[in-house]
C-alpha cells in the first residue's frame, strides 16, 4: 500500500513538473516572437532607406587626373596617371 501511495505522489509530481515545463516553453515561444518583431522594427528605424551606414572616407589622392589608353593592349587594363 505504501508503494502505491509513493507511486501516485511521484506521478502527481511528474504531472505538475510537466505542466510547468509546458507553460515555460510556451512563454519562451511568445518571447522569441516578440524579440523577433522588436528586432525588425528597430532595424527599420535605425537605417533610413537610401542611405549607407557609416561615414564615407575621402580619397587620399584627391582624384584621378587622367586615364591613358594610348598603348596597344591597354584597352582591357587602362593605366591611371596621377
Amino acid at each position: 500500500m505504501t508503494e502505491t501511495k509513493a507511486n501516485e505522489a511521484l506521478g502527481e509530481s511528474i504531472n505538475q513538473l510537466t505542466s510547468k515545463f509546458n507553460a515555460i516553453a510556451s512563454h519562451q515561444k511568445v518571447m522569441d516572437t516578440q524579440i523577433t518583431q522588436i528586432t525588425q522594427q528597430v532595424s527599420h528605424l535605425s537605417q533610413p532607406q537610401g542611405h549607407l551606414p557609416g561615414q564615407l572616407e575621402t580619397n587620399s589622392r584627391d582624384h584621378i587626373n587622367a586615364i591613358s589608353m594610348m598603348e596597344e593592349g591597354l584597352e582591357k587594363n587602362p593605366v591611371m596617371v596621377l
